[in-house]
């Protein structure tokens, strides 16, 4: 009997610890169960905060963007902008996934992505206003000549983004090693990237993208942008335009040639016998600083050039840009093209220009002059190399041609170095008519202290900091090289027996963004540059006082006696009306503002032109 009892009460604590065990693997199981349960909430949740912290980061560089978002909340087009943040942010950020086997590099390569747009934007508003842009990647071979410009220092706001970034980026690697995020990442993975895509493609099917008030603003202010929608999605709010063909609606053939009859009818005699040789310099950066009020100068530095300027042709330069982008206002120049009538494209060198074109270049060639070409920067800066040979010019000299230079400043060029090149080329030039087109680089950015070791301008200003008061000093310096070394090219040019023609005038204001912020905010005065036009021989030259570069093109070919084809006559009749025109503005003949929208048949034949000449190239090329 006692041996059952013993028996019995073994089998009960066998049960019973079987009972316990059981219980002990129910609560582990739930325990793990729970766990896991949170651990999934925990890593949706990441995956929802993570991209759009990343992107808030990315903007505390960006001053006005958070305050704007308040305003922004308000606007008509908020439900369409944030659709479209939220689907830039979280689109990349599952793309990023689908590339990599793993999160934490996927998360890595949106906060890389992210981040770099950020700070390349936050550089570019500083020094020439302009945030970074899609087009910008048509630059990226000339990164290494723009990277030496930029004179670009880390800031605090850069090292507290890049850190906060960081920190992110640690917690995401703490959460992949204690919750098993990769395999519960890629359990969900597919069902979460099969929702968010069903919906982008339901959006976006349902939505006319086309006629959404984000993408139909009509706003040049790209600094507006910037503060508007930040640097990441304000980069990709435009990277549609990249792959937009430019059209005309208005554009016809007939049209064309009826405009081209006119023109042929006109009696526009030239006395071809009395053309002189021609040279253009276009001044990097070259303005009149000393026109600024509440600046003193212990000296003039364009004190020659105001003295030529005291007897010779010479007025404002309206140009489209300021601070940067040559290219832009050399193509006006040698193309007679107006950038007003150019939509979405910034770059015309990279954008536009693929193959021979129309230009003065070939225009003065038809006269017979020999024509050159010279930039003492690299032929690779702006594919200048292919876009002269596309103008037409006989021979091209840039930096890697030339053999003799003494100095150079910040790794530019100095300006008496090129003056003494375009006096060894015009020497060398064998034909009686001889063009050149020269661009000077000294008084390029950046303005730092050191560029210059002996700086013999000193100036004083109300309201400016000393840190940009040396920037003005800087520059200045740089305009006096460059008044001294017209001084040197116009003393020789006064020997020479043969006529020559002068023409000298500046491509943008110097990217002084407090200078100009200060004193011309976004008005006239910041888009225009000197320009004289000198003569070793009496002429009565003919230009207005305020003329855009196309317009001083087809002005330079009128007064040096040069007979132009159908189509030039037609621009230089044009500005007859509208000496003034440019993105921004527009000015009558007699001096009055016009609406930049304004639309006339003038207007309109001139945009003809100027599609068929970049685009439709039926005009023939001779």
């Amino acid at each position: 009997m006692d041996e059952e009892v013993v028996s019995n009460k073994i089998e009960e604590n066998i049960k019973e610890n079987n009972k316990m065990q059981e219980n002990s693997k129910e609560e582990v199981g739930k325990s793990k169960k729970a766990g896991k349960i949170r651990n999934a909430i925990l890593i949706i949740l990441f995956n929802i905060i993570f991209p759009y912290l990343i992107f808030l980061i990315s903007n505390i560089n960006n001053e006005g963007f958070f305050l704007i978002r308040e305003i922004r909340k308000k606007a008509i087009f908020m439900n369409f902008s944030y659709i479209y943040e939220i689907m830039i942010i979280y689109g990349f950020y599952f793309w990023f996934k689908a590339i990599f086997k793993k999160s934490l590099r996927a998360n890595g390569a949106i906060c890389i992505l992210f981040n770099l747009i950020s700070i390349i934007s936050y550089y570019k508003i500083k020094i020439v206003l302009k945030p970074f842009l899609p087009e910008d990647l048509l630059m990226l071979g000339n990164a290494t000549e723009i990277m030496q410009y930029a004179n670009i220092k880390i800031e605090p706001i850069i090292i507290i983004q890049i850190f906060l970034s960081a920190v992110l980026l640690i917690i995401q690697y703490l959460i992949t090693k204690y919750t098993q995020y990769e395999k519960a990442h890629n359990k969900i993975f597919r069902i979460i990237v099969i929702l968010i895509t069903s919906i982008i493609i339901l959006v976006a099917f349902i939505c006319n993208w086309s006629g959404m008030p984000l993408f139909n603003e009509d706003n040049i202010d790209l600094k507006a942008d910037y503060y508007t929608y930040g640097g990441v999605i304000n980069f990709f709010k435009k990277g549609y335009l990249v792959f937009q063909r430019e059209k005309l609606d208005i554009y016809d053939e007939n049209k064309l040639e009826e405009i081209k009859n006119e023109m042929n009818e006109m009696n526009n005699e030239v006395n071809t016998d009395e053309q002189p040789n021609i040279i253009v310099i276009m001044g990097e950066a070259f303005s009149d600083i000393t026109e600024i009020k509440d600046l003193e100068f212990n000296e003039n530095p364009l004190q020659n050039f105001k003295n030529l300027q005291n007897e010779y042709a010479n007025g404002k330069t309206t140009v489209n840009v300021y601070g940067g982008e040559t290219a832009t206002s050399e193509f006006e120049f040698l193309t007679g093209s107006n950038m007003h009538f150019v939509t979405n494209k910034r770059y015309p060198y990279s954008q536009i220009i693929n193959g021979n074109t129309i230009s003065i270049v070939r225009t003065l060639k038809e006269s017979g002059y020999e024509t050159t070409a010279i930039h003492p920067n690299k032929a690779s800066f702006y594919s200048r190399r292919s876009i002269y040979k596309y103008f037409g010019f006989d021979k091209t000299v840039f930096l890697e041609n030339m053999e003799d230079i003494d100095e150079k400043y910040n790794n530019n060029v100095s300006d008496k170095d090129f003056i003494e090149e375009i006096i060894e080329q015009y020497e060398s030039m064998e034909t009686s008519k001889k063009f050149i087109f020269g661009i000077s680089i000294e008084s390029h950015l950046a303005y730092t202290d050191d560029k210059y070791e002996n700086n013999e301008i000193e100036v004083s200003a109300k309201g400016l900091n000393q840190s940009q008061i040396k920037e003005i000093e800087t520059y200045s310096q740089g305009l006096k090289h460059f008044d001294e070394a017209i001084k040197t090219l116009v003393d020789y040019l006064k020997e020479k027996d043969e006529k020559v023609m002068l023409v000298v005038f500046g491509d943008h204001l110097p990217a002084l963004n407090t200078l100009y912020d200060k004193y011309y905010g976004d008005s006239l005065e910041k888009y225009q540059t000197p320009y004289l036009i000198w003569t070793n021989y009496e002429e009565n030259i003919k230009v207005e006082k305020e003329i855009s570069i196309p317009g001083l093109a087809m002005r330079t070919l009128e007064n040096a006696n040069v007979e132009l084809p159908w189509y030039y006559k037609y621009i230089a009749e044009f500005y007859n009306e509208y000496p003034v025109f440019t993105k921004k503005f527009i000015k009558d003949k007699n001096g009055n503002s016009i609406d930049i929208n304004l639309r006339n048949e003038l207007i309109d034949n001139y945009s003809i032109i100027q599609y068929d000449i970049l685009y439709r190239k039926s005009i023939p090329i001779e």
